[in-house]
């Protein structure tokens, strides 16, 4: 993956796409696929926004059966098995207990016939098994954690776990492999327009100030919580919709490797502990937002809220706010309902023609991206003309980094000097592109070192970034290339060495490396 602004000059296009989240990566991934010349920029990182707050889930949501969202549902459990299936290295399972206590909001009998459904519309699948029911002695065998206090039993029922910037960082390797042009730090600050129908944007590049003028047949905004701020997008200013502001606390381990879905005592929405990279990830909030986007932040009330929520079924973990290690908030946009709460407002993805040849993709899910970008080109198809609309190349796929054999690739880093844990969260992160890595480890074997003693990322993985996939900011390095400025603070020293390292590859001075390095230790979601 290299970065060159200059190809965004070879047009015209027959496909523009604003926005590097998961919806951008995948419809880019998707015109490229169909044979359409395709441009992806995004003004920031890839997956700098929503796609790497998420609760890095790929589920049906089991908690909009109660809203009757069963389409939605649907849906996303057929993606789950799909995701399941062709990115073994990218989706895992992960199996989610779920106690009852009594006078809770929701009893056994109604959560039982909710779980059979979840299973029923989830289809067969060799790695999801159904429901269970359990004991109240079995479920605190399993969860000793729980409070006993009112418990008598509960389910557990299996979803899926996924790393959503590696997700969507990898969707984007795919574009660029089928020739798309995708470039990242590339704004675009003004839609062309000619009469009444946009035909494509000026795109800046924010690192040297350039700008190019790109014509393209079709444009898509998929800019999610900046959709409103595309170049003067016009119309979009008369569409509702709703800003929500999802918060998750990154806390000590709990015992056990279950996810844990409970209910707030507070307000009765469901909120998650799942376990990640030795970790508790706690989450999520889900309040209204007003403001600029790029400016979300976990705030006081967040954290109140989720340790207190947590608090309330907890036996003896005693966490409150000094426990907390890291931190980090997004942004989920659905169309505008006044008056309804906002756990009540549907998660459903629509897409808008505000003006002519340009679509706007609004609201969805990271687990139903895939299929709803395939909407968008089909939707795009039919505008350009070019050629009729065919079945999705993606829906059969495998995904770009699919690994013929993941036992190999975790033997692979093993003999390349990664430690066993390392290696097998190497092999998942990176699947059939970790040769890229592993050639740098054989130069440099210091390089397959832990960056911090108690997590599975190394140093080689820093060069990596920087080489190979685009990286340009020691945040993007720390925060998306690995997750480890969320896990806990990164020390000055850890910080200066990393900056060092990438900066050899991106040429930055000794002013620049400084900068950097202190960025990421003041850095707080």
């Amino acid at each position: 993956m290299k970065r060159d602004f200059e190809e965004l000059r070879n047009g015209p296009f027959d496909l523009l796409v604003i926005g590097g989240g998961i919806y951008g990566a995948w419809t880019a991934y998707e015109g490229a696929l169909r044979g359409l010349k395709t441009a992806l920029a995004e003004k920031g990182d890839w997956a700098s926004g929503t796609s790497s707050a998420s609760s890095k889930l790929i589920h049906g949501g089991l908690r909009y059966l109660e809203h009757f969202w069963l389409d939605l549902v649907k849906k996303s459990l057929e993606e789950r098995r799909r995701l399941l299936s062709l990115g073994p290295h990218r989706v895992w399972p992960v199996r989610f207990l779920l106690p009852l206590y009594k006078g809770g909001r929701l009893g056994r009998i109604r959560l039982g016939a909710g779980l059979s459904l979840y299973d029923r519309l989830g289809g067969a699948c060799s790695r999801i098994g159904p429901h269970r029911f359990h004991s109240k002695n079995e479920l605190l065998a399993i969860a000793p954690f729980l409070s006993p206090e009112n418990l008598y039993g509960g389910f557990s029922y299996t979803d899926c776990e996924t790393d959503d910037a590696r997700l969507t960082l990898e969707i984007v390797s795919g574009a660029l492999q089928a020739g798309a042009v995708a470039v990242n730090y590339a704004e675009a600050v003004e839609l062309l327009r000619s009469g009444n129908r946009v035909r494509g944007a000026v795109i800046k590049d924010r690192e040297t100030g350039a700008s190019v003028e790109l014509s393209a047949s079709v444009t898509v905004n998929a800019a999610g919580p900046w959709a409103w701020q595309v170049g003067g997008t016009g119309k979009m200013a008369g569409r509702g919709a709703r800003l929500l502001k999802g918060a998750h606390l990154i806390m000590p381990p709990l015992p056990g490797k279950d996810a844990v879905l409970l209910t707030s005592p507070y307000d009765g929405r469901v909120f998650f502990l799942i376990p990640w990279h030795g970790a508790t990830m706690i989450g999520t909030t889900d309040t209204d937002f007003q403001g600029d986007p790029g400016h979300v932040k976990v705030d006081a009330s967040d954290e109140e809220y989720l340790l207190k929520s947590a608090d309330h079924f907890l036996q003896g973990a005693g966490w409150d706010a000094s426990q907390i290690r890291g931190r980090f908030a997004g942004l989920r946009v659905l169309s505008g309902r006044p008056g309804k709460k906002p756990s009540e407002v549907t998660r459903d993805w629509e897409l808008w023609e505000p003006e002519g040849r340009l679509l706007t993709s609004l609201g969805g899910k990271m687990t139903s991206a895939r299929i709803e970008a395939a909407a968008t080109l089909d939707r795009a198809a039919g505008l350009i003309d070019k050629g009729k609309t065919r079945a999705s190349p993606t829906e059969s796929r495998p995904l770009p980094w699919f690994p013929e054999d993941m036992n190999a690739l975790e033997e692979k880093g093993r003999k390349a000097g990664l430690d066993p844990e390392t290696a097998v969260w190497c092999g998942r992160r990176y699947g059939s592109s970790l040769s890229g890595l592993l050639d740098l480890l054989k130069g440099s074997p210091g390089l397959a070192e832990r960056i911090d003693p108690g997590f599975p990322f190394c140093w080689g993985e820093i060069t990596n970034a920087a080489e190979n996939e685009m990286a340009r900011t020691l945040e993007d390095i720390l925060r998306r290339r690995v997750p480890l400025l969320i896990l806990g603070k990164v020390e000055a020293e850890t910080s200066r060495r990393a900056a060092d390292l990438a900066g050899e590859i991106l040429g930055w001075d000794p002013e620049t490396r400084e900068r950097e390095a202190m960025s990421v230790v003041s850095w707080r979601g």
